[in-house]
């Protein structure tokens, strides 16, 4: 061929992306913003409406279950426990039985996990998984500047995050709260949001697979928390250990009780940081490459044997992080099983509690817990099988001896084997700090196998995310982690029916407090169901 050939193709061919002489580096950013969320309206509408929704049917919902001064000022209490700290937030001592005061410590880190999420998706979606599936190839033929993909997927989720801080406020504030408070607490929910997002710039910077930048991305979101966390466990109103926790900064505000907008300050200075350090890592790499080399391009990596070696290999990073964060998570729960004994002989709520559940229904209720974080894992491992398809790198294994059914049931079973691996560090975090604090060593043992007994709840949802996979919507997967999350977290508060959460299969695993054989054996043939299924519908159906 002798066509000439221009600038950008030669950059793209020759492995890197350099602004068009002719432009500025952020040349394009109108137009690939108008394309993200063209491409994108059904999935951020879905959110934006969910998270509405909740602000708009909570305050109701926690006013229905605790209508008086008195059954309010008991859940206060409970929430002063070290558990109950780790899953809410801090308390300041003043205005603590104010509705506004409860929605902001009860709902304010659930609200912050999942739009830290949903940016951090959105985020890596249009960066880094554009760049892996070839996607990006196509947009760099054109005029595009070096900077203007990140550039239009932050400025997509930073608009997502002004629409949500507007659209909560309405709806929360619609029900008789005072709007400057609202507005405060949703603006700081939003802005710990969009520091995640340059979280996300960052690591898509720094991973060649978009899988791999999402799970550090995640990983720093789930830190952030348990730093969070363990901060106000040492000081109920927020500790040195706490401010090391952007989470912390938002909770800081204290919308409702004494509320001050400077911790909103240190979130701006850090994302404008954070957005800084993806620049200058973009400046540097290639096109289609990152800074941090992964295990294959390693001239050491070791020979993969096998459909499910490969599974497993490429989930190892995955795995691996999942499992210290879960062991820690787990070595936090079980250590502070002996602050709450001690706090139920002066609370006669907690009393009254342990009295009906004993000191086993607290071990369950944290296993749920571990597990529920533990889907998520699941359901993206096997959700990686779609998203090779959609890149183009599926293609490569199934071109030779790999049937279709097999490709992805041996995923199925590569997520199940890291759930029973992610599940075993848990349960052992978890006995080991119950343990070594209440002085019984024999609940290392035990906590250990009620964690593992989680895996047939796990392989459900297995089941179900490669239903997701054959029917080409990954959101089915997302959505059965969401209902097993919400089912256990807000279940009670939003006043769910029973049979409803009794849908959720971690919730029906209530190991150590009794082993439901039945229950497990029935989840065991349900995943087996689903994976068939799904196994027999991902074979007949077209490749794209």
């Amino acid at each position: 061929m002798t066509a000439p050939t221009t600038a950008a193709s030669t950059a793209t061919r020759h492995g890197r992306h350099e602004a068009s002489p002719a432009g500025s580096p952020w040349t394009g950013t109108a137009r690939l913003i108008r394309h993200a969320l063209r491409r994108d309206r059904i999935r951020l509408s879905v959110w934006i409406a969910v998270l509405t929704l909740t602000m708009a049917y909570s305050p109701n919902a926690i006013e229905l279950a605790y209508p008086d001064e008195a059954s309010r000022l008991a859940r206060v209490n409970l929430l002063k426990t070290p558990a109950g700290m780790m899953l809410g937030g801090p308390m300041f001592g003043g205005n603590e039985t104010d509705l506004g005061a409860m929605m902001a410590n009860e709902l304010m880190l659930t609200l912050i996990v999942a739009t830290s999420i949903l940016t951090i998706l959105t985020v890596i979606r249009h960066t880094r998984a554009e760049e892996e599936s070839g996607a990006a190839e196509l947009v760099l033929a054109s005029v595009v500047g070096r900077y203007a993909r990140t550039t239009a997927a932050l400025v997509v989720v930073a608009a997502v995050n002004v629409v949500l801080a507007v659209t909560m406020t309405a709806a929360m504030s619609a029900t008789g709260f005072d709007v400057v408070d609202t507005a405060a607490m949703c603006i700081g929910v939003t802005a710990v949001a969009m520091a995640f997002g340059a979280v996300a710039a960052v690591t898509a910077q720094m991973w060649r697979q978009a899988r791999t930048a999402t799970g550090a991305a995640m990983a720093t979101l789930a830190l952030a928390a348990l730093l969070r966390g363990i901060g106000d466990v040492i000081d109920n109103s927020g500790s040195a250990v706490s401010w090391l926790s952007p989470i912390a900064w938002a909770q800081q505000m204290r919308p409702f009780v004494e509320l001050r907008w400077w911790p909103l300050a240190l979130l701006f200075a850090l994302t404008a940081g954070l957005v800084a350090v993806a620049a200058g890592l973009e400046a540097r790499r290639q096109y289609d490459d990152g800074t941090v080399a992964s295990s294959g391009e390693r001239p050491t990596a070791r020979r993969i044997h096998g459909v499910l070696g490969l599974h497993l290999v490429l989930a190892r990073g995955q795995t691996i992080g999942w499992s210290v964060g879960l062991f820690a998570a787990g070595l936090a729960f079980g250590s502070m099983t002996k602050s709450l004994l001690d706090a139920a002989v002066t609370n006669e709520l907690l009393a009254r509690v342990l009295a009906a559940q004993g000191t086993d229904g607290v071990y369950t209720t944290m296993t749920q817990f571990l597990a529920a974080a533990a889907s998520a894992y699941v359901v993206s491992a096997v959700l990686r099988v779609y998203g090779d398809e959609q890149s183009g790198l599926g293609e490569t294994v199934l071109a030779g001896a790999v049937s279709r059914w097999r490709w992805l049931l041996t995923a199925v079973v590569s997520a199940i084997v890291g759930a029973a691996v992610l599940m075993f560090f848990a349960g052992l975090g978890n006995g080991l700090g119950a343990g070594i604090t209440l002085g019984e060593p024999g609940n290392v043992v035990r906590l250990t196998l009620a964690g593992v007994a989680f895996v047939p709840a796990l392989a459900v949802l297995a089941g179900v995310a490669a239903l997701g996979v054959a029917l080409r919507h990954a959101w089915i997967g997302w959505l059965a982690v969401t209902f097993v999350v919400a089912s256990l977290y807000l279940g009670a508060l939003l006043r769910l029916p029973q049979w409803l959460i009794d849908l959720s299969p971690v919730g029906r695993t209530t190991v150590p407090t009794d082993v439901p054989v039945v229950a497990l054996v029935v989840m065991t043939v349900v995943a087996g169901l689903l994976a068939g299924v799904a196994g027999w519908l991902y074979r007949r159906r077209d490749a794209v």
